[in-house]
């Protein structure tokens, strides 16, 4: 889901998100992913292949006033990406500068970093469909 969902926010098909996405969410991102230059923009995209780690940060049971019961799962992605970025921006990780055949052919990648919060309800008879409840890619969508 992650992949799939920062690819389709750095190609602004943003229409594609209804059913992912919770719709407060949306709507903060559809101010921000136009405020974007292009580069930035590039670099949210998340190849399926390029993902080098995941983790859960947060993990939450918890019931809203009406008994219905949810479940919360904050997860933490570190992911390589060929965008044009400078090399020293704020708050990324590392720049990787890996060499294919000569040392005159080099291809940058970023490790960058995502944060992507999912929710269900588990109510009995609830559909069993997980939303994107927080996005965050820092230094990229501010």
């Amino acid at each position: 889901a992650f992949s799939v969902v920062s690819q389709l926010l750095s190609q602004r098909k943003l229409e594609l998100l209804d059913e992912l996405v919770s719709a407060e969410v949306l709507q903060v991102l559809k101010e921000k992913i136009s405020l974007l230059p292009d580069n930035h923009r590039d670099a949210l995209a998340a190849d399926i292949d390029a993902i080098m780690y995941t983790t859960e940060g947060d993990v939450r049971i918890y019931y809203d006033d009406d008994g219905r019961k949810f479940v919360s799962i904050l997860m933490r992605f570190w992911y390589l990406n060929g965008a044009n970025l400078p090399d020293e921006v704020p708050g990324e990780t590392k720049v990787f500068q890996i060499v294919f055949g000569d040392e005159s052919t080099k291809e940058k990648r970023h490790l960058l970093t995502a944060n992507y919060e999912f929710q269900r309800e588990f109510t009995e008879g609830a559909k069993p469909d997980w939303t994107i409840t927080r996005i965050e890619h820092p230094r990229l969508l501010e």
